[in-house]
């Protein structure tokens, strides 16, 4: 697989999976904690679909807002360089796990030239109760779909 960083509104995760420890805990969030996750990620994806940045930058942590500046920087980041995330025909969720102590939801993803990407998404519950997204690892598979 080749890998991408991702500074993405609230993307800007980097650490790989591969290097958290083998004795990381793994543990499956609650239905509604899961459902509330992919509701966010997808609710990004809706935004990307109708290129509504400040929707998208939204979705993001407060954290990672203030890295990335803006909601204009943000997508014009993610039209350039993440383009399975900004446009792909379809998308396949995992469920959202808990590996030590990041919570993670795993996105499968096709372009529409047909090749799949992992997206690898850190979540965390903000002071206000809700999710946001707070990183995104990108990785190109040597797969393609029909």
């Amino acid at each position: 697989m080749r890998r991408r960083s991702f500074l993405m509104a609230g993307l800007v995760w980097v650490p790989m999976l591969a290097l958290a420890p083998v004795s990381a805990s793994v543990s499956e969030l609650s239905a509604a904690d899961t459902r509330a996750i992919r509701e966010v990620v997808q609710s990004q994806f809706d935004a990307f679909e109708d290129d509504d940045a400040p929707a998208a930058f939204a979705l993001t942590t407060q954290a990672s807002r203030r890295r990335l500046g803006s909601p204009d920087d943000f997508m014009r980041l993610v039209k350039e360089q993440y383009g399975p995330i900004y446009r792909h025909r379809a998308v396949l969720f995992s469920g959202a796990q808990v590996i030590g102590a990041d919570t993670l939801l795993i996105v499968r993803l096709t372009s529409p030239d047909s090749h799949v990407w992992i997206a690898i998404y850190r979540m965390e519950r903000e002071t206000d109760g809700k999710w946001k997204i707070d990183g995104c690892h990108l990785l190109e598979t040597t797969s393609v779909s029909i």
